[in-house]
């Protein structure tokens, strides 16, 4: 079976990284994850070109239909400011919306390091 992998349009909303995957109180404890890693609010960019490569290095590990759309589920290692190594575990999910030929990021959250 060909493994499937994301369609090549994918976007990750600075709002999304910002306001929510790096942000200390509406993060949760995804935020204080992802600064463990080296990443931080004022080097955003650095987290969004880390999770637009883990989506292009990797394959879906899950696909789920919805009314909404589809699913897509990527888990594997994530290149951090820090460089270190091994690479840790990341599960990142996106939504391919109804009607819509890309996909946009949903969460991303790390699984261990």
């Amino acid at each position: 079976m060909r493994e499937l992998y994301l369609p090549q349009e994918r976007r990750i909303d600075q709002v999304k990284v910002v306001e929510y995957l790096l942000h200390p109180v509406k993060g949760h404890g995804k935020a204080h994850l992802f600064h463990k890693l080296g990443f931080t609010l004022l080097g955003w960019e650095l987290l969004r070109d880390a999770l637009l490569a883990h989506a292009e290095a990797l394959p879906v590990t899950e696909a789920v239909a919805s009314e909404f759309g589809t699913k897509y589920i990527v888990d594997g290692g994530l290149v951090t400011p820090d460089g270190r190594t091994p690479l840790p575990i990341v599960r990142a999910v996106w939504i391919q919306d109804t009607g819509q030929n890309g996909v946009r990021l949903v969460t991303a959250f790390p699984v261990r390091s």
